[in-house]
């Protein structure tokens, strides 16, 4: 099956919003085994996207259409689908209806902008939308199917979920020789994209029957494996086999598959240990606990952070000694050092961890540039351990691999000693 996406919006094209609709269809197609063969960007301008819906539906299967639904007058995508099919624009009863509930539920009623959004191509089937009110329109256009959905990402997962991937799926069900596929995203965290791909390349010719795939996803790396066979038994034996080596390749580079997210396995693993978290960030600014507490249950094993962004908090918050700090610097293998053993200790929790370093673009010293970050660990038992890594890029770039080699120290060690918190 030929899939492509089509995004309007001036927005995309001048850079205001980030196209994430994309991103996801891409991903969750993958999920079916489609790869997206085609992604389109454009402006809202009529004649671009009647011209751009023509030459989609000319090489692809499916078409999935994200933006231009809404009530202003900027939003004209579906006048673009009629013309492109030479009918009509119009007003559809079910359509009307659904806004006129839709607004009184809010107390109110649907002005005439608003009812624009009752106007559909003829012949096209409107679908609910339980998330807003611009509806799903689902129409054919020479020999492929086109959705047209809202492009609000909310709205957009919604109906993509609800009725796009289903429809989808029985499509593909139904194809008397079709192919069927089986896949697995292996995500990965301190291993260059480059390396995944020389690492994986001896396993082509050993696994014939598998498409091999990267995405990078910074800090991590992610590995795309998909199975083709003749039938659904085949793909999933071949996608088992080259799964096993890659995961003996991987070793614990490797921290999750598919949908898992790194803070969640990090915090399950401190579960498992029966352990328990606090953190002292500097350079970082607390991303480290958001990260964290954007998951839900953290609460049970991580028990808090301070963000020490200056001396006089690092010494009255997390306990670092002043002379440290005179010493040594606030950027220092001793700072980070008494960062996590103090917050450990105020926190009384089995790990203490810490970050402090130049995320610039200013700051930075002969022996420590702009992009030099310490991390260290707390643990019982142990000495307590720093790393000094150096990060290139913006200032974004540095906080974002900084807290990310701070949880990895934390995961490592865990997995080393995985009873012994």
């Amino acid at each position: 099956m030929r899939v492509e996406l089509l995004c309007t919006g001036d927005e995309l094209v001048t850079g205001l919003i980030t196209d994430t609709n994309s991103t996801y269809l891409e991903a969750r197609l993958f999920d079916l085994g489609v790869k997206v063969e085609r992604v389109v960007l454009v402006g809202d301008v009529r004649p671009d996207i009647t011209q751009a819906l023509k030459e989609a539906a000319s090489r692809a299967d499916v078409v999935v259409v994200s933006g231009g639904l809404g009530p202003t007058a900027d939003d004209f995508t579906l006048e673009c689908a009629a013309e492109a099919a030479g009918v009509p624009l119009e007003e559809d009863a079910q359509v009307l209806d659904w806004l006129h509930q839709r607004y009184a539920a809010r107390g109110l009623s649907p002005n005439p902008s608003a009812l624009r959004m009752a106007r559909v191509p003829r012949g096209s089937e409107p679908v609910r939308n339980p998330e807003g009110s611009a509806p799903l329109v689902v129409m054919k256009l020479g020999g492929a199917q086109l959705f047209f959905l809202p492009g609000v990402p909310r709205e957009f997962k919604a109906l993509l979920e609800g009725e796009v991937l289903p429809r989808i799926r029985a499509t593909l069900d139904a194809r008397p020789e079709r192919t069927y596929r089986a896949f697995r995203l292996l995500r990965t965290v301190g291993i260059p994209e480059s390396e995944l791909d020389m690492a994986v390349a001896p396993m082509g010719p050993r696994h014939p029957r598998i498409v091999f795939g990267f995405r990078t996803h910074a800090p991590e790396n992610h590995l795309k494996l998909m199975a083709e066979a003749s039938s659904q038994s085949e793909a999933d034996a071949a996608l088992a086999a080259v799964e096993v080596e890659c995961r003996q390749m991987l070793g614990t580079k490797l921290f999750g598959v598919d949908s898992e997210a790194y803070a969640a396995v990090v915090l399950e693993t401190l579960r498992r240990a029966g352990a328990t978290l606090a953190v002292a960030e500097s350079c970082t600014g607390g991303l480290i606990a958001q990260q964290l507490t954007a998951v839900p249950g953290s609460s049970e094993v991580f028990i808090g952070g301070a963000v020490v962004y200056s001396e006089k908090t690092k010494s009255a918050w997390v306990g670092v000694p002043p002379d440290v700090l005179a010493r040594h610097t606030a950027v220092s293998r001793e700072t980070a050092q008494a960062m996590a053993e103090g917050v450990r200790d105020v926190c009384g929790t089995t790990y203490g961890l810490s970050v402090t370093g130049y995320a610039g673009p200013g700051g930075g010293t002969q022996e420590d540039p702009v992009g030099t970050v310490y991390c260290a660990l707390s643990a019982p038992g142990v000495p307590t351990r720093c790393e000094r890594i150096s990060v290139t890029g913006d200032r974004d770039r540095v906080r974002l691999f900084a807290a990310s080699h701070t949880l990895e120290m934390l995961r490592q060690h865990l997995l080393a000693a995985p009873a012994t918190p």
